[in-house]
């Protein structure tokens, strides 16, 4: 058996790969409603790494790899996420921001109030800290503060600088599961106790994939109405696709049903027209609107009332089809501004992205990988195709260039040293600077001629991949340590107290959010997955509510949080040290 351990021991990649592979089928096993979801593949590598210890740490060969997975998943989230971060720094984002800092100051005060109470070792207190926020980052700026204490007693006690420094990785790996684990058991328990149903908050949201339909109404109102007035009057969007005058019809009303709809109607096609925002809406007409059920009712009862008369399938000279967005050169433009109908007589009346419809608006900008629904004369469909792209083989790539730009950038900004009071530096890394630069490229859309985000489901697939490499590569790294420090009894202390500060942070973050702030509960998970800059959490998150609403909570809060644990890590370590706590 043990030449067998050995040999996989040899097989890095392999082992990654097993890892990964288990993780999912793990997080697939469901308690009641509960499961681990992508988060599994961090625990079946703290598993397969404890069973390694005595053949050396595989996977520390591969550390770019799972590096790469983290940059991958941040950055892809920055570019899907940054409209909508700018647009909740404009509402709650400020506040929620502020109540971050709060609580990572709060969790710092609880932290020395513990040490103190139970004599615990300062330094890895301070690990203890770093791991129950689960943040690697943070770790690092405990060790590199302890050069500057070398003449303190905790330092001394250690026997020299280079032994001190080892000793907050220790905390670390005793809290770290633990803080993954308890902030998971937090989301789940809240969950059950708010009783939440994350489909219906999606649709109150407007995240969710909201039924989009389409509707023949028959107007029987006096007054005319331009079709460009229509959404203001009746406080919903439609759009009008086709327009029949009282002229191009007649209905023989000897031949009705007994609910008095025409079994016969004679219509002149010719006269049908694709509407135009122009267009008056008069008496008599027939109206073929598409939107939402409340949308569409609404519009029904300020023009009139229902036709059973199908203007689609009178319609000879039209043409009605989906077609794919895969042309950058429409991609971030306003819809207004591409004046499709108005140059080339293309009516775009829905716009379908990943699983939602969307009724398209003159602001609407589309996206690689969009579906859109086209309404034009047919001889103009090949245009329509050859102006949006129609190319599903195009969509099945990235443009690799602007992709490795914006990530490259993003890495120049997590290397920007930034002086701190106290001395050293700090430094975004390759998480926090991709995820800055992801948010900026992915508000912006386009600089020019760049289109900085890349097609729904790409984004999707590299996202799910890039934090699964992480977290299969973080869990197989700490294993080793984690199995030592836990079969020391006075390590069960820090485990116990690096347990309680995760649960009890997040705990805090979900009632406040949840019901301070009155933000829907899957925001509030991704504020707490962003107030611990954990990837595992968010993956869970994003598995139990199926909606971006995690993701947007997660982008807001992130880089405040890497931020301030990064600076208040290292004011915690010095403060315990000068105090003498543990003694």
């Amino acid at each position: 058996m043990s030449a067998v351990i050995g040999w996989f021991a040899e097989q890095p990649l392999l082992v990654l790969m097993i890892i990964m592979a288990l993780g999912f089928f793990v997080g697939r096993i469901r308690v009641g409603s509960f499961s681990l979801g992508v988060a599994a593949v961090l625990f079946v590598g703290l598993i397969i790494s404890a069973i390694f210890t005595n053949y050396g740490h595989p996977i520390q060969q591969l550390h770019i790899v799972w590096v790469m997975g983290l940059t991958l998943f941040v950055y892809t989230i920055g570019l899907a996420s940054g409209s909508a971060f700018f647009r909740a720094l404009r509402t709650k984002g400020l506040g929620l921001n502020l109540l971050i800092i709060a609580l990572v100051l709060s969790s710092a005060g609880f932290t020395i109030g513990m040490v103190a109470l139970f004599k615990m070792e300062p330094i890895i207190s301070a690990g203890m800290y770093t791991g129950a926020l689960t943040n690697t980052p943070a770790l690092a700026a405990v060790s590199n503060a302890l050069p500057s204490l070398a003449d303190s007693a905790a330092v001394k006690a250690a026997g020299s600088v280079d032994a001190a420094q080892s000793l907050p990785t220790v905390g670390y790996a005793l809290s770290y599961p633990l803080g993954v684990l308890a902030s998971i058991a937090a989301f789940a328990l809240f969950q059950k106790v708010f009783h939440i149903n994350h489909q219906e908050e999606a649709v109150r949201a407007g995240v969710a994939a909201v039924p989009i339909f389409t509707r023949n109404i028959l107007v029987t109102r006096d007054d005319a109405t331009r079709i460009a007035d229509l959404n203001s009057r009746i406080g919903h969007h439609i759009i009008v696709s086709r327009m029949l005058t009282p002229d191009a019809y007649e209905i023989d009303p000897h031949l009705l049903d007994e609910k008095g709809y025409p079994e016969e109607v004679s219509i002149d096609a010719g006269k049908m027209r694709i509407a135009s925002v122009r267009d008056v809406i008069e008496k008599g007409m027939i109206v073929c609107v598409t939107g939402t059920q409340d949308a569409l009712d609404a519009a029904t009862e300020f023009l009139g009332e229902d036709s059973h008369v199908d203007l689609a399938y009178y319609d000879v000279t039209s043409g009605l089809r989906r077609i794919f967005v895969s042309n950058p050169n429409v991609v971030g433009v306003k819809l207004g501004k591409l004046g499709l109908q108005r140059k080339h007589g293309i009516l775009i009346t829905r716009i379908r992205r990943g699983d939602i419809d969307m009724v398209a608006t003159d602001d609407s900008r589309l996206e690689l990988g969009d579906r859109v629904r086209v309404v034009t004369s047919k001889e103009n469909l090949t245009q329509a195709a050859r102006i949006l792209g129609d190319s599903y083989k195009s969509l099945s790539e990235i443009d690799v260039l602007t992709f490795a730009v914006g990530i490259t950038l993003g890495l120049l900004v997590g290397k920007i040293p930034v002086p701190i009071p106290g001395g050293g530096v700090l430094e975004l890394g390759s998480a926090g600077g991709p995820l800055i630069v992801g948010l900026i490229l992915g508000a912006l859309g386009r600089t020019g001629p760049i289109v900085w985000r890349i097609p729904y489901s790409s984004n999707l697939t590299i996202r799910q991949f890039g934090i699964t490499l992480f977290l299969a590569g973080i869990g197989a790294n700490a294993g080793g340590d984690f199995l030592k420090a836990v079969t020391n009894p006075a390590s069960l202390t820090v485990i116990a107290v690096g347990g309680v500060i995760t649960f009890l942070l997040t705990s805090l973050t979900l009632v406040i959010v949840y019901k301070g702030f009155k933000l829907p509960y899957g925001t509030a998970m991704g504020v707490a997955a962003g107030l611990f800059t954990q990837p595992a959490t968010l993956g869970y998150a994003n598995d139990q509510t199926n909606n971006d609403l995690p993701n947007t909570g997660y982008s807001t809060v992130y880089p405040m949080s890497m931020i301030v644990k990064i600076v208040v890590a290292q004011v915690l370590i010095i403060l315990m040290v000068k105090m003498g706590l543990g003694a």
